[in-house]
């Protein structure tokens, strides 16, 4: 279950940028993410994936053609300030290009960087709402040393320290989250909690059915051919959890959802 199906809008969302999109798909909502992306333009160029500002662009193009589609630039109005903007941006720039690149590492300490990420996430949502766009569910990180490519150097132990940052940004992300309330007139944005859950599904996997914590049901170096029945692992792979673990999480983030922006 994804969020879109939870709310009873659709089962799939489809990417902006698919060939096959149908005008039913602009009206309906599509997804601008790019998987690897972030907020820091140096995650975009290491993983060779599209950038959150060219995300930003290619709204502004699907605006111009939800227009041409209703015919009404009131309707089109309508369309996008009663949209729901769900944002997920900060495990791979903390993940991938903090923790494993010198030139961000030694140039930030982890306190002004997730202050700088902060910040992106601020101009970024100012962006979306001089755009149209009123209302924004944004997504915590997730416990960041608890995903298999963290835990695995411990033997499965959660890396604290790893988790630890992604508390430190969790924290000042749901701090702004809050000052853009206030900031954007007209305006609802909430703090969607992701570490929480998905960390309860690590510390207490029998509970909701899956046999394995941190070990991935995909291709570690140890098991490179996947597993049969990958509704039983908390995580896919050494970075995502399954699509099991999701379902498990996502009840409760629709209902806030919902609850918000009823």
């Amino acid at each position: 279950m994804n969020a879109a199906e939870g709310l009873g809008i659709k089962n799939i969302v489809p990417a902006y940028r698919s060939p096959f999109l149908e005008p039913n798909d602009i009206l309906t909502g599509v997804s601008f993410a790019s998987g690897g992306s972030g907020l820091d333009p140096m995650t975009a160029r290491i993983q060779g994936v599209i950038w959150v500002p060219d995300q930003l662009n290619d709204f502004k193009a699907y605006i111009a053609k939800l227009n041409s589609i209703t015919g009404d630039e009131e309707k089109t109005r309508s369309i996008i300030s009663n949209a729901v903007f769900v944002i997920s941006a900060g495990n791979n720039d903390i993940a991938i290009t903090y923790f494993t690149n010198p030139i961000r590492n030694t140039r930030y300490t982890i306190f002004s960087y997730t202050d700088l990420m902060v910040s992106w996430t601020q101009s970024f949502i100012k962006e979306l709402y001089n755009l149209g766009a009123r209302k924004f569910a944004i997504m915590g990180t997730l416990p960041l040393g608890c995903l298999p490519g963290a835990s695995n150097a411990l033997g499965g132990l959660c890396l604290e320290p790893a988790n630890a940052v992604a508390r430190l940004f969790n924290r000042k992300l749901a701090d702004e989250v809050n000052n853009l309330n206030s900031m954007l007139p007209g305006s609802r944005s909430i703090y969607v909690d992701m570490y929480n859950p998905l960390l309860e599904l690590v510390k207490n996997p029998l509970r909701s059915g899956f046999i394995s914590p941190t070990r991935p049901c995909c291709c570690a170096p140890a098991a490179p051919i996947p597993c049969l029945d990958a509704s039983r692992y908390v995580f896919w792979d050494i970075a995502h959890p399954s699509e099991k673990a999701y379902q498990t999480i996502i009840p409760p983030i629709i209902q806030q959802i919902q609850q918000s922006f009823a």
